[in-house]
């Protein structure tokens, strides 16, 4: 086995410079060991097979190809921790953090929002993320609002869930009077906010009326947010303080990939379905980069 020394650089440097010499299944699984840094230590040599769509065999005979005998070996030359925290620290990041000497902000920010997403991956062990799991997933209608710089985070999860499942709307402010939620029938709907500090009077507003009239409230916030469990218990509450002019969205970011798979996977078999007729009709209206599109009706 390679020694300890400068093994993380070693190997991403050769697996680097060598992928235009590798074949199409090599070079699939260096580019995924090279963009993935920071979960290889989660995989397994079957896992990555699974993914990459090659056979465990290949992944090992990869992994002794780099000099390593199997890929628990290869895994062991990539350096893991960073602050005490089990980590892959891939060498961009050494040097980032290295080449900031000054008051270390930045390096305390980092280890912040790493601190953030492991908090979150905790968290989705909870008794109350199972049950935001199963309002998204099995509510009839989920509408989705954010508000400031928050929109973009709640547009995402919006955006994500309408490939896996119908019923599922962004909040619309433009009528100026939420008739999407508030004028249809109450039964079977949800409504999901996601704020930060300083809170938006809309969130507020919303949140008040929605519990007022029996509609289940989710909110997607930061720690400081003392006002929410008036109307509701359904709170995933994530770190988003660190030493940067903005708070950090990472652990909302993190949260909401999370909330999205684990509804994915409670909605089965149904979701592959719904991404088949998505994909079909993406193909078929607008195409996707290096699929023929079908030609267009009009076009000669």
């Amino acid at each position: 086995m390679p020694g300890d020394a400068d093994t993380s650089h070693d190997l991403l440097k050769r697996l680097e410079d060598r992928l235009d010499s590798f074949t199409p299944a090599e070079r699939s699984i260096a580019n995924f060991i090279l963009t993935n840094r920071g979960g290889i230590a989660f995989e397994s040599a079957n896992s990555i097979a699974e993914k990459l769509q090659v056979s465990a065999t290949t992944v090992g005979r990869f992994s002794r190809m780099m000099g390593y005998r199997h890929f628990k070996e290869l895994k062991a030359g990539l350096r893991m921790t960073m602050s005490g925290v089990p980590w892959l620290v891939g060498d961009q990041v050494t040097e980032f953090v290295g080449a900031r000497d000054g008051s270390g902000r930045d390096k305390r920010s980092l280890e912040l929002e790493l601190a953030g997403i492991i908090e979150v991956y905790a968290m989705a062990e909870s008794e109350t993320w199972k049950r935001v799991v199963a309002l998204l997933a099995n509510s009839r209608h989920v509408h989705v609002a954010g508000f400031q710089t928050e929109r973009g985070v709640a547009a995402t999860l919006a955006h994500l869930l309408q490939y896996a499942r119908e019923g599922v709307s962004i909040v619309d402010t433009t009528a100026g009077n939420y008739h999407e939620i508030f004028a249809a029938d109450p039964a079977d709907q949800c409504l999901v906010l996601v704020d930060m500090r300083r809170y938006s009077e809309q969130a507020y507003e919303l949140a008040t009326r929605a519990s007022r009239e029996g509609i289940p409230v989710v909110m997607l916030t930061d720690k400081f947010c003392d006002w929410i469990r008036k109307f509701t218990n359904d709170v995933i509450a994530v770190p988003t303080e660190v030493e940067l002019f903005w708070s950090s969205q990472v652990a909302l970011g993190c949260a909401v990939n999370l909330l999205v798979n684990d509804v994915i996977g409670m909605l089965g078999t149904k979701v592959e379905k719904r991404l088949e007729r998505l994909s079909e009709l993406y193909q078929a209206h607008t195409g996707h980069v290096g699929s023929s599109a079908k030609r267009k009706p009009g076009r000669s």
